[in-house]
């Protein structure tokens, strides 16, 4: 039997165990059920790319619509009804000057809406940011191991196989190792919100802003949710924690494999545009990006210039 085979016949005996669990949790433990009510869709969707990673379908078609980008608008009225979550959270910051001396250089008065407004607008960003990161199990599923199937060589299966021609098409085709990318959220930011905002265009309070707030209280902070199985590289592949509300957001995944032969080639390719260390063939990146073709699909230059440069998007 094959090893792909077993995967999947283990993956679908578990799901079936895992089911008998549930039924007898929701007819013993009523709450059980609102908790599975909450996270249905997005359970569903780590299976599917669970399954959908372990039998190797080349056709993307078939994944399923919980799987695809999460579309999301966030108005004026959105923010406001979080007003009082934000301002609790900065009097917290304010009892505590010692711990959150960082994040009160962006959220230090708990009257101010501004500031309101902008910690609130980090939360619906950053939890769409740990959704997309849990989608993908934080990096580790083997998506795209095979991405040499995504793509038209222009070859016969019979050269698939061959070293030379993977090299050589990866350096002729994309200048670089491909970038595989799923889009997990579109973020659109309403007219009135933009005009609340506005000459403050760009968000820089985001980063401090995960690493000073917990999904859970007492458990780990956002930063450290949202960093676990990330990439160490730096370099042009880095993620940055920031973003702009001048245009619609993107969260993205990003998954670069560089093939495991010419390591001189790919040495020479991480020590120049990836920053990264010898011997490393496999890249994990969770970003914000601007939703705009250019940022998405341009290719990042030295200069900084560009975008993500996703050779493979999976909206």
């Amino acid at each position: 039997m094959k090893k792909s085979q077993i995967a999947v016949d283990t993956l679908i005996g578990l799901a079936i165990l895992a089911v008998a669990v549930a039924i007898v949790g929701v007819l013993v433990y009523p709450e059980v059920k609102d908790l599975f009510e909450t996270e249905s869709t997005k359970g569903a969707c780590e299976w599917s790319l669970v399954v959908h990673s372990l039998t190797k379908l080349s056709d993307f078609s078939l994944v399923p619509a919980e799987c695809r980008a999460h579309r999301l608008e966030i108005s004026l009225d959105d923010l406001e009804k979080y007003h009082f979550t934000a301002r609790k959270r900065i009097k917290i910051y304010k009892e505590n000057p010692e711990k959150y001396g960082p994040v009160l250089q962006f959220f230090d008065n708990p009257d101010d809406s501004n500031q309101l407004n902008e910690w609130v607008l980090n939360m619906f960003v950053a939890k769409e940011m740990q959704d997309c990161w849990e989608k993908v199990f934080k990096g580790r599923l083997p998506l795209f191991d095979k991405w040499w199937n995504l793509y038209d060589w222009g070859w016969s299966d019979a050269k698939l196989g061959e070293q030379k021609d993977y090299i050589d098409a990866v350096i002729g085709k994309f200048k670089g190792p491909p970038v595989n990318c799923i889009l997990c959220s579109r973020i659109r930011f309403s007219d009135d919100l933009t005009e609340a905002f506005g000459s403050r265009v760009n968000i820089d309070s985001l980063d401090v802003w995960l690493k000073n707030n917990y999904p859970i209280a007492g458990g780990r902070s956002y930063y450290e949710i949202l960093t676990d199985g990330q990439s160490e590289i730096k370099g042009l592949f880095a993620p940055a924690f920031e973003y702009s509300i001048d245009k619609p957001l993107a969260v993205l995944y990003e998954k670069i494999y560089y093939y495991h032969g010419a390591e001189a080639w790919l040495d020479k390719a991480f020590k120049t545009i990836a920053g990264g260390e010898k011997g490393t063939y496999e890249l994990n990146y969770l970003k914000i990006v601007p939703y705009t073709q250019e940022d998405i699909i341009m290719p990042k230059k030295q200069d900084g210039s560009g975008g993500e440069g996703c050779t493979f998007l999976l909206d």
